[in-house]
């Protein structure tokens, strides 16, 4: 403990001047006696132990001592140093995602984030600001430069876990624009930061990253896709072991419930491995489940079957032998388009359903239907460039189906097409800020461009690649009855029946979960993964439209790192002082309370 005005210490010398003031203070007694014999030896031991006699018989003078006591400690403000906050300012980043529900030690991570949170701004002083930010995809301010510590306590204990994944780079910058003036620290919350995110931030103000510590086992489903042929469909599943030690991994195959398939296979410890179920009854959805371990929503996902008719794939141009392998491997086939006597490509005519996959072929060869162009050629409408290196690793930007289950992030790639007129299209990935795969609509067709050869990146070895070129051929070809696959709380556009009289969210078994405006294309899909259904009501009956929220595939991942500090030399620098949690207001009111009782016992000496 500590004192903000030791100065006040000096008032204890009013103590000994109260003391001097009651021993030598004269006091007169009346005593009716019957005689004053012997008077003067009584008067004689009174005299000789008079000082202790008064002190006993004026418990007045003891409660007014303590009161003195007590309000010269409150004069000095005494404190309560904490040892993990320095500077006027804490800045809490709060990481909600998915994987902060995983549990540990009997508790999810973001339960035990909140109890470390709370217990660093218990430790703040009253003259000590306050800020929290919740790190979403776009980091939301809960609390600004607030000294009301109990506000701050309120909005981290109801933060709400978003299932989507956090945006931790654009909090962190949040965080420092909220340190421009004065001292202070930034603490985040999360599992799974690195010193390496945070390397070239300004770090003038300290940064304290809390990671969630965790040496469980965890199994996660990476990906899932099904597909039909003929009359019985296949589903590629791959699977993930995390934990230090191999594991005996059961995978069902479900729907409505039910188990249609089962395998188990050893995968070693911190590899993966793809699993293929094939001969599985034909149904509009599916669901892929593995054991249950410390991170639930890891376990299990859904994958919707694509409309009964598949399209016609053509493949023209110098494409990679891995493209047409990933499509066999999930079930599409293929055909391969030559070239005429004149160099030209003879594609076929008359095909409504037919999607095009070319690869280094001219604009001006280009056939009419949706296209996937992977390597475009120099030149054309798009204006593509030769290709250049790349300075930065690859990043999604866009929340959207057809990324499902890719993992962007562990992708290499060398070099790409720069293109200079993307023709509004949607940017999916890229590399800084150099778009390399987006999709849209070119001459009122469908159209996804991987602006970069594949012989420069190892992508197509990645276990994702079959499902992304799946996918991709879904977005082409459209969804048939089902909506998709989107993100918890993404916002996305719907069209409804013209005859529809009301539509609602709901889960396949009926159970309500949102309203949908009628009066409004925008919808947000609900917050918790799982599969859903579009129920739009019409005088003329009813109509169903599913679809899944599933995770983001950052998501599918209980790991963890260790929590570390940046930055701290620079605060040390700086001059900061330790958090300081004033107590004078407890000695004030033990002195009021002292008060009252020397008040109540001068009442009831003065009535008696």
């Amino acid at each position: 403990m500590g004192f903000l005005a030791p100065a006040s210490f000096w008032f204890l010398t009013a103590i000994p001047l109260l003391l001097v003031f009651y021993l030598f203070k004269k006091q007169y007694e009346s005593k009716t006696i019957s005689s004053i014999y012997l008077w003067q030896r009584t008067f004689q031991e009174w005299e000789s132990d008079r000082w202790w006699r008064k002190l006993q018989k004026n418990i007045l003078l003891l409660l007014q001592l303590l009161i003195l006591l007590f309000l010269i400690f409150a004069l000095t403000r005494p404190f309560l140093a904490g040892d993990d906050v320095d500077g006027d300012h804490l800045v809490i980043v709060l990481d909600s995602s998915a994987t902060m529900v995983a549990e540990q030690d009997g508790k999810t991570r973001l339960t035990s984030a909140k109890q470390q949170a709370t217990d660093l701004v218990n430790q703040l002083g009253n003259e000590q600001k306050v800020s929290v930010i919740h790190a979403q995809k776009s980091p939301e301010l809960l609390v600004s430069h607030s000294m009301d510590h109990g506000k701050a306590l309120e909005s981290i204990d109801q933060l709400p876990v978003s299932y989507r994944h956090e945006n931790l780079r654009d909090s962190v910058q949040l965080a420092q624009s909220l340190m421009q003036q004065g001292t202070g620290e930034i603490h985040i919350f999360t599992d799974n930061l690195t010193g390496e995110e945070l390397k070239e931030r300004d770090t003038a103000s300290p940064i304290v990253v809390h990671n969630s510590q965790s040496t469980q086992k965890n199994v996660s489903l990476r990906t899932f896709g099904v597909k039909q042929m003929d009359n019985h469909v296949s589903a590629l599943v791959t699977v993930k072991n995390e934990a230090s030690q191999a594991a005996d991994v059961t995978l069902s195959i479900r729907h409505d419930g039910n188990n249609l398939k089962q395998a188990t296979e050893t995968i070693p410890a911190n590899e993966q491995q793809t699993i293929r179920v094939k001969d599985l009854p034909v149904h509009d959805y599916y669901q892929a489940k593995i054991d249950e371990d410390v991170y639930a929503l890891d376990n299990y996902t859904y994958a919707l079957l694509p409309k009964d008719h598949s399209p016609s794939i053509y493949l023209a141009g110098e494409v990679n032998p891995f493209v047409e392998q990933a499509l066999l491997s999930a079930g599409i086939q293929v055909t391969t388009v030559p070239k005429d006597e004149n160099g030209d490509y003879s594609f076929p005519e008359n095909k409504p359903e037919s999607i095009y996959l070319l690869s280094g072929v001219k604009a001006k060869q280009w056939p009419t239907g949706p296209k996937l162009i992977i390597s475009p050629a120099t030149g054309g409408p798009f204006d593509v460039q030769e290709k250049e290196s790349l300075d930065y690793s690859l990043k999604q930007v866009a929340d959207d189906s057809m990324l499902a289950y890719s993992d962007v992030d562990n992708v290499y790639l060398k070099q790409s097409f720069p293109i200079g007129n993307w023709h509004g299209f949607k940017p999916l990935v890229k590399s800084g800020e150099q778009v390399v795969m987006a999709k849209g609509t070119y001459e009122n067709t469908p159209m996804v461009i991987f602006a970069f050869d594949l012989d420069d990146s190892d992508w197509a070895l990645q276990p994702g690649f079959p499902i992304l070129l799946a996918n991709s051929v879904t977005a082409l070809a459209g969804s048939g009855d089902s909506l998709g696959y989107y993100q918890p709380m993404e916002a996305t556009d719907i069209n409804l029946s013209t005859t529809t009289e009301e539509a609602v969210m709901e889960r396949l078994d009926g159970e309500h979960v949102t309203d949908v405006s009628l009066d409004e294309q925008e919808v947000t899909m609900p917050r918790q993964p799982g599969i859903y259904q579009l129920h739009e009501k019409k005088a003329t009956g009813s109509s169903y439209r599913r679809f899944v929220v599933q995770l983001d595939n950052n998501e599918r991942t209980a790991e963890t790192n260790e929590s570390f500090t940046v930055g701290a030399a620079e605060q040390q620098s700086q001059g900061a002082q330790p958090s300081k949690q004033e107590i004078w207001r407890i000695f004030a009111s033990v002195a009021l309370f002292i008060l009252l009782i020397e008040w109540e016992v001068y009442r009831r000496g003065i009535a008696g």
